[in-house]
């Protein structure tokens, strides 16, 4: 865990953030300086979560000073809040989406305070909208068809706010005559040609030249999201069983139009987004692509219910966490860090974090961070991860096709992803053919934990020279799919990995997993080949 002094907490006077530090507003329902401060079990108003919100916000100070300062003049404004379900769906359940308290307190914030021309609620969820053709999947509420924009939400699920995001926009439209306010569905917003045609734009490249990571570069992208003046994400704090967390960058998924990337064979779900984009199962390299074509200029994270175990309703009474907390910020790969540190992960063990901040989107380490109002240690909480969570595996091999031979002379071989494919280092290798792989691990002390081993092929594990695992996996790989207990000793340890191939594709990857065996990498661990 990080210490205290590793982060500069300050609910004082509000000075300049030092340099290349972001600042964060962490707030939770029981800060001080709020006009009613209530226990973090409470159920909130809305008069309570704009007052979080909007306090939030004033700590959260982007570099220009403020959140309205930031918003040029006639600017176009998209909230985009994270609606993936909708109360009549079998997958929703509190805490699966944004409440809708918060939307409106952003949405109410940049109103009153900023010199946008247009601000519009921006979302693409797994309902279609009312006017779609296509019925067999539609969403009714009392035999009605809606979708997000038209479903009335009552009020038992955000007290203090009921009604419908139609009828909120309107409301706004009243009580601020200069300014315009809609709602898009992004599912029906890709860019088309001059056709009409769907057409794929590819991921921009950085000043330093770095692309996409997705397995596929180009894609169907949103007309809201690439035009507008100005995006504030707004997601909610949970857990995720492909990449670890939901929040500021996780909810770029929702910008992704269905109309192209929902599977033809029915439903409405991001099916051929996932198929045609992700890598090795991962989903993070097309989070960090989305995210590219207009990374958001401000975060609003909504941490007052959440879920974990899942994404989704999983009919656990447990399932949905309440914090009561709101963070907000500028640099939206910090947020996600500091999100991460919240639920209970290692910021480092999640894979969009390091994509992000190589295309140059922020920064996730967490002592660089700024977080004025709460102290985030004191928040934190052990969520319950997802079963099939892990972080990330070691990429630096030392690999041989004679493993007997000294280490000294086995070639240095990093890899992209978690897996070590031994054909795409060696491509010429004889069928059947023995390789052996390793790699040192530094302990900044004794520690205890698990090694997780993915291996396709007749694996056999030497930790310090004693042997630790032996397995044989003629079937399908997936990484961490043996589990030992291990013991590291403090500096330095060797970890060597022959494997036999039995199959055309031998396989390797290695985790070492903390001592409550959650997915979470060891701390105080380093890999080098």
């Amino acid at each position: 865990m990080q210490s205290r002094r590793e982060f500069l907490f300050s609910s004082a006077a509000l000075l300049a953030a030092p340099a290349g530090k972001p600042r964060f507003g962490l707030v939770r329902s029981t800060h001080a300086k709020l006009r009613r401060p209530v226990s973090p079990e409470d159920p909130l108003d809305y008069a309570l979560v704009r007052d979080m919100v909007w306090r939030a916000i004033e700590y959260g100070k982007p570099a220009a000073g403020s959140l309205e300062a930031k918003v040029k003049p006639g600017s176009w404004v998209v909230i985009k809040p994270n609606i993936v379900s909708l109360p009549t769906q079998s997958t929703h359940c509190y805490g699966d989406v944004t409440d809708m308290r918060v939307t409106k307190a952003v949405l109410e914030y940049v109103a009153r305070n900023s010199r946008a021309r247009r601000i519009t609620v921006a979302e693409g969820g797994s309902y279609r909208r009312v006017r779609d053709p296509i019925g067999a999947t539609a969403v009714l509420q009392n035999g009605v068809r809606v979708d997000a924009s038209t479903l009335d939400w009552g009020t038992e699920q955000f007290p203090g706010w009921d009604g419908t995001i139609e009828g909120m926009l309107r409301e706004f439209g009243a009580a601020f005559p200069g300014k315009q306010f809609d709602y898009i569905d992004l599912s029906y917003d890709g860019v088309r040609d001059a056709a009409g045609n769907l057409r794929r734009i590819e991921v921009p490249r950085t000043a330093g030249g770095v692309g996409a990571f997705g397995a596929r570069p180009d894609y169907f992208v949103t007309r809201t999201i690439l035009n507008c003046d100005f995006l504030i994400s707004v997601p909610v704090m949970k857990v995720h069983e492909m990449c670890g967390i939901t929040a500021c960058l996780k909810n770029y998924v929702g910008t992704a139009p269905r109309e192209a990337y929902a599977s033809p064979r029915g439903g409405f779900s991001n099916t051929l987004l996932h198929s045609q984009h992700q890598v090795e199962d991962r989903i993070d390299p097309f989070i960090a692509d989305l995210a590219a074509f207009h990374p958001p200029d401000y975060v609003v994270a909504d941490g007052i219910r959440g879920l974990q175990y899942t994404e989704h309703n999983n009919r656990r009474p447990d399932q949905m966490v309440r914090n009561n907390l709101v963070l907000a910020g500028e640099d939206p790969v910090a947020a996600d860090a500091l999100t991460a540190y919240l639920l209970g992960f290692s910021p480092g063990d999640i894979e969009f974090l390091h994509m992000a901040a190589q295309r140059g989107m922020g920064g996730n380490e967490l002592g660089r961070i700024e977080v004025v109002g709460e102290e985030a240690d004191r928040l934190r909480r052990a969520w319950i991860k997802p079963r099939t969570w892990h972080g990330r595996g070691n990429r630096h091999w030392l690999v041989t096709r004679a493993p007997e031979s000294p280490l000294a002379g086995w070639a240095r071989y990093g890899t992209p992803t978690d897996t070590l494919h031994f054909t795409r280092w060696a491509p010429d290798a004889a069928e059947g053919q023995a390789f052996a792989a390793a790699v040192k691990v530094i302990s900044d002390g004794n520690s205890k934990g698990f090694l997780w081993t993915g291996a396709r092929g007749r694996v056999t594990v030497l930790l310090n020279g004693e042997k630790v695992l032996e397995e044989e996996n003629r079937t399908r790989y997936r990484p961490g799919q043996f589990q030992k207990p291990v013991t590291l000793r403090s500096g330095e340890n060797l970890l060597v990995f022959h494997l036999q191939a039995v199959t055309d594709q031998p396989q390797l990857s290695a985790f070492l997993v903390n001592a409550r065996n959650d997915g979470d990498t060891l701390d105080g661990i380093r890999w080098t080949a």
